[in-house]
């Protein structure tokens, strides 16, 4: 498992994704089963002059199963988990719900992982979505729904404000 984690992350030193801004690191040196991720905001979406830091955690089966990766800064999205986790809840705030992660296959890598989370800069699916009320928001008023994007994108991921770190148990589900 860490080998091939190992071998992953590598891989996206070698050859990184020169067109997205997309860059990873440790969040511990040597230890190649935690990643730290950022994604730079394309310019054409309404998450644009943002920064987002994500983590990422695979587990000991991997790549039998999916790593867990999960935004730390706050993002309004319909397919990211905006509130903490009940306590019989497994998935948290942050989580992400893609088609790569929910149907995992052992051939897959972190790579195709972190294209598709960038594709969530540009897609929004609501039919699955991280629970109903900003599903119905975007299906109902579309432009109240990116207002929201952007104001969440300001606060929270601006590129000039220095927003590293967030609580992992605040509910991001503001109603501003």
């Amino acid at each position: 498992m860490a080998q091939r984690a190992r071998e992953e992350y590598i891989e996206l030193l070698k050859n990184p994704k020169s067109n997205c801004g997309i860059t990873v690191g440790l969040v511990t040196e040597d230890i190649f089963t935690d990643w730290k991720i950022s994604l730079v905001a394309p310019k054409d979406t309404p998450y644009k002059g943002g920064l987002f830091t994500l983590n990422s955690h695979f587990p000991d089966d991997y790549p039998n199963k999916p790593p867990e990766v999960f935004f730390i800064t706050p993002i309004y999205h319909v397919n990211v988990k905006p509130t903490a986790a009940k306590s019989n809840e497994e998935e948290s705030l942050g989580h992400i719900c893609i088609s790569t992660l929910n149907w995992w296959q052992p051939q897959y890598k972190m790579k195709e992982v972190l294209l598709n989370i960038y594709s969530l800069f540009y897609m929004h699916n609501p039919e699955s979505s991280y629970g109903t009320e900003r599903a119905k928001e975007y299906n109902a008023n579309d432009g109240v729904y990116f207002e929201k994007v952007k104001y969440f994108t300001k606060k929270y991921a601006s590129i000039q404000n220095n927003y590293n770190q967030y609580d992992r148990n605040q509910d991001w589900d503001f109603t501003t």
